[in-house]
């Protein structure tokens, strides 16, 4: 590659020497656009930048072969001018495509898939158990990456699942490091088991907090915003210092029933990650059975319009159907019962008129106007439609409102 990035003839291109790929996108004035004509420029920007990324990752893996990853991981922090662990993440990431991954990487340079696609492949793949390189990658087609991960959970879930728990257990790691200016950094890595129960914690604390508990007779309205308030509920779980106690938390495991052995199977937890079988017996004796019916007469999820909130039973059976966020996948600890039709609109506090989002998916809903719809079975969000118009170009630097004016933000969302 001769250089990063060149203009050309008012196009943004770059060639590669050794093939005759080329990537180029039409320069545009993006304050002219119509909100079509802007979603479907990210689109072609997106789909140019997945192509560039393969096209690296290509050369990348080539420099490794010829130095060794060390110094291709220096070689890539000097020239790209990225962090040393980024540079060692892209040295491993980019010679395992290459050299064990041939589709994966002729997907991602025609910017079918994203490098997230294909860090997920690779480590799934890696895996002698479920190396299917075509239907991972028949997977992670038109899927976001937060997606794709649950679906391979799913798919790469072990009966066994020991060896794995272990394995992550053995990795395990914290890290609360000093920044110059004094502030503090804190990251760790678990095993599954490990990480799911400090999750239910930090979420649980971290309703608290949304909900504006109030404490010792005080209600605390402000409660800033949601990565102040994530920080909040933190310090106060980590420390035990702050105006909420511990919480009481619940690990939800589901499991199927064989009703001719009369034996439980496939202990899982809600994200479909199994249950190592050494952790079994420790569950077993501590659970309570709770059994999820979805259509039973009089069954207690289905409430009707007697209630507004979703009870307990619901938000289980919730968090085993969804399996977290039905749009971003993210924990359903964190998630929030959300009505498809509005209770404001004469919902029901149904079972089936109910979906977990978390927060940020939640406000997409009501401050933003996006819509849950179905696509291949799944709820899935959508943003509102474009106006008919397209949006005038805006030329002078004074604030001017939106043609289509949004809600107001909501703090607490109870639709």
């Amino acid at each position: 590659m001769s250089h990063p990035l060149s203009m050309v003839a008012g196009m943004e291109s770059t060639r590669t020497a050794s093939c005759d790929v080329s990537v180029s996108v039409p320069q545009t004035d993006v304050c002219g656009l119509s909100d079509a004509g802007l979603d479907d420029r990210l689109a072609a920007l997106g789909r140019e930048r997945c192509r560039v990324e393969a096209l690296l990752a290509e050369a990348v893996a080539e420099k490794r072969r010829r130095v060794g990853g060390r110094a291709a991981a220096a070689t890539l922090r000097e020239r790209l001018r990225v962090s040393a662990a980024q540079a060692t993440a892209e040295v491993a990431l980019a010679s395992s495509v290459a050299s064990e991954f041939p589709a994966t990487l002729a997907a991602w340079r025609a910017g079918e898939i994203t490098s997230g696609h294909a860090r997920v492949i690779a480590r799934v793949g890696a895996d002698p158990d479920h190396a299917d390189e075509p239907a991972l990658l028949q997977m992670a087609q038109g899927v976001p990456v937060d997606l794709f991960g649950r679906m391979t959970r799913q798919y790469a879930a072990h009966t066994d699942s020991c060896a794995e728990h272990n394995r992550q257990h053995a990795n395990r790691w914290a890290s609360l490091v000093q920044d110059p200016d004094g502030s503090w950094r804190l990251s760790a890595y678990y095993d599954h088991d490990t990480g799911k129960r400090i999750s239910l914690a930090f979420n649980q604390m971290v309703r608290t907090y949304r909900n504006r508990v109030a404490v010792n007779g005080i209600d605390r309205t402000n409660s800033g915003t949601p990565a102040q308030r994530r920080a909040d509920a933190l310090a106060n779980l980590i420390t035990g210092e702050g105006p909420h106690n511990r919480p009481d938390t619940t690990l939800l495991v589901i499991a199927d029933y064989d009703t001719v052995s009369r034996e439980l199977h496939n202990l899982r937890h809600d994200d479909a990650t199994p249950v190592p079988a050494e952790r079994i017996a420790n569950i077993a004796a501590e659970a309570k059975i709770l059994p999820a019916i979805f259509n039973a007469d009089g069954d207690p999820l289905w409430l009707g319009r007697a209630a507004r909130d979703a009870s307990a039973g619901q938000r289980i059976a919730l968090a085993a159907r969804d399996g977290g966020c039905v749009n971003c996948a993210a924990p359903a600890e964190g998630g929030e019962p959300h009505h498809i039709e509005w209770y404001s609109r004469g919902g029901p506090t149904d079972i089936d008129n109910l979906a977990l989002l978390c927060e940020r998916c939640h406000h997409l809903i009501h401050d933003d106007g996006w819509q849950l719809h179905r696509h291949n079975g799944q709820l899935r969000l959508r943003p509102p439609a474009p106006p008919s118009t397209p949006t005038r170009p805006r030329h002078n630097t004074h604030p001017q409102r939106d043609n289509h004016p949004r809600p107001q933000h909501n703090p607490i969302l109870r639709t």
